[in-house]
């Protein structure tokens, strides 16, 4: 399955909203957290790729939609954030992504809010995925 394909995002959905771990984490939220990337040079004719995760107290969830109003907003060139997300696959923390992204919004306050649920998603989450580049 293809790195954040709609058959992967749907499998990692599905892990997501069966976790009783993930539900418990998000409880602990007061609100709903909007992460988005937003990637340009997309693989169809360059289009702009969209991302989102959506952490809050109902639960984890991504999607390939835009998100305007997003807490925290990522951007860069699709070809180097695949790059950079493949090659550091499988480590627990990474830097590699931080020349390759843009913020956009408060990283330290959104990290600060969700920390908690977005380790325990991303544990949950991460599925055998293959990246296009």
């Amino acid at each position: 399955m293809e790195f954040m394909s709609e058959e992967h995002v749907a499998a990692m959905n599905g892990l997501l909203a069966g976790s009783e771990e993930v539900a418990a984490a998000a409880k602990e939220l007061p609100r709903e957290y909007v992460l988005a990337y937003e990637l340009t040079d997309g693989p169809v004719d360059g289009a702009t790729v969209y991302w989102q995760l959506r952490l809050g107290p109902g639960g984890t969830e991504f999607a390939l939609t835009p998100a305007p109003h997003a807490d925290l907003r990522l951007r860069g060139d699709w070809r180097a954030a695949l790059t950079s997300m493949a090659e550091s696959r499988g480590r627990e923390e990474s830097d590699s992504d931080d020349n390759v992204l843009t913020p956009e919004g408060d990283f330290e306050f959104f990290m600060a809010a969700v920390g908690e649920q977005f380790a325990v998603a991303r544990k949950v989450a991460t599925t055998p995925a293959t990246f296009p580049v």
